[in-house]
């Protein structure tokens, strides 16, 4: 059996590769496995069936299911499945199946689990604690890339918290389109831009490379070419394809500003992740490109900045950072999201609560300009 913590080339897309999930599971030995799963989606999408049928084959001897359904992921969610996990002995895979929370819950338990916690908090605290669980991801949505990445993120009093372990990237993914017939319009295209976030951030992150740019690049064409397209199976599968090549971006680079600044809007007023990445993006994006050398970070150069807005201007097909400002703001009024934050239940007086918890480490230090809560909340005022 292999080692935990290595990505393989053991990656499946397209109609019908949920189907290699069976000589997976029989070729592995997976006799025992824990499954976490989307309360609603699971059923709706059909996997539920898949896996009744994969249940009863003579090499699986258990597959417990552990369902939940929530966005911002809380501590004491985690906890509450933790104690249904860890009843569980012997598990030879952890599989999840289900969006960028469903596979977080798993990543963090499956820690939890591989440690014999007494609490899944301890995952938190203890940053040399690794997985040693072969993981299986099969993500029901189109723009987490969480199938890809070595961290997770968790809630702890409605503050961010990431954890971070190769340990985390799975033995298998598997991108399965048809999954994703089911999937509400809106929480289809909220995934979608978090993906196409991801990859814009990627390109002018200051921990961008070479190779987490041209993951970068492979993402936002896929994405910017199947946004707006009429819903087929070949566009599911493109999205999906999209969101892979983001989340292996960003496992490089890291997301930026706009992605901190989301947290709190997500964690306090509950907008879905993708929508409150996107809202501050356009800004967040002239903002960079006018960095200066005195408000720049010290790990890029304004040459650097410049070369990787050029790319930006020509995946997105524009000439300047005002048109490019402009078709960010068309990619999300074409999906019908609207762009201020008034439209999505947020108060000019909760301005002030989303810039004092917006500057996260690792995450807004790798914007290339350096941002403030003054600057930050002077932002979210242009947007309200």
């Amino acid at each position: 059996m292999r080692s935990p913590g290595i990505l393989h080339d053991n990656f499946f897309i397209g109609e019908g590769s949920l189907a290699h999930l069976e000589s997976i599971t029989e070729k592995e030995n997976y006799k025992n496995i824990l499954l976490f799963t989307d309360t609603t989606g699971f059923r709706l999408c059909g996997a539920a069936d898949y896996f009744k049928r994969l249940e009863a084959k003579p090499y699986i001897n258990k597959i417990k299911e552990i369902s939940y359904e929530g966005k911002a992921l809380p501590i004491e969610d985690v906890e509450r499945l933790y104690i249904e996990a860890k009843t569980e002995s012997h598990v030879d895979a952890i599989i999840a199946v289900g969006g960028g929370t469903v596979i977080d819950v798993a990543k963090i338990i499956s820690i939890a689990y591989s440690n014999r916690c007494e609490k899944a908090e301890e995952v938190l605290d203890n940053k040399t604690l690794q997985n040693k669980t072969p993981l299986i991801f099969i993500p029901t949505t189109a723009g987490t890339g969480s199938e890809t990445t070595s961290f997770a993120v968790v809630y702890r009093n409605r503050i961010k918290i990431s954890v971070v372990s190769n340990s985390l990237l799975p033995h298998y993914i598997i991108l399965e389109p048809l999954l994703l017939r089911s999937l509400p319009g809106p929480v289809l295209h909220s995934t979608v831009l978090d993906a196409l976030a991801q990859a814009t951030e990627s390109i002018w992150a200051v921990g961008g490379t070479e190779e987490s740019r041209g993951y970068a690049r492979r993402a936002a064409v896929l994405i910017l070419e199947n946004i707006h397209k009429k819903d087929s199976i070949l566009r599911l599968n493109n999205l999906q394809l999209g969101s892979y090549w983001a989340g292996k971006a960003i496992n490089i680079s890291k997301t930026t500003l706009s992605h901190s600044i989301s947290y709190p809007i997500t964690a306090h007023f509950g907008v879905p992740h993708g929508i409150a990445v996107f809202l501050t993006l356009p800004d967040v994006a002239e903002l960079n490109y006018f960095t200066t050398e005195e408000n720049k970070q010290d790990r890029i150069e304004l040459d650097q900045i410049n070369a990787r807005f050029s790319l930006l201007f020509s995946l997105y097909g524009v000439e300047s950072i005002h048109e490019l400002k402009r078709k960010l703001k068309e990619v999300m009024v074409g999906l019908n999201v609207k762009t201020r934050l008034r439209d999505h239940g947020i108060e000019a007086d909760d301005l002030p609560l989303i810039a004092a918890n917006a500057l996260t480490k690792g995450r807004s230090d790798n914007n290339p300009r350096k941002m403030s809560e003054d600057d930050i909340l002077e932002l979210l005022h242009k947007i309200f």
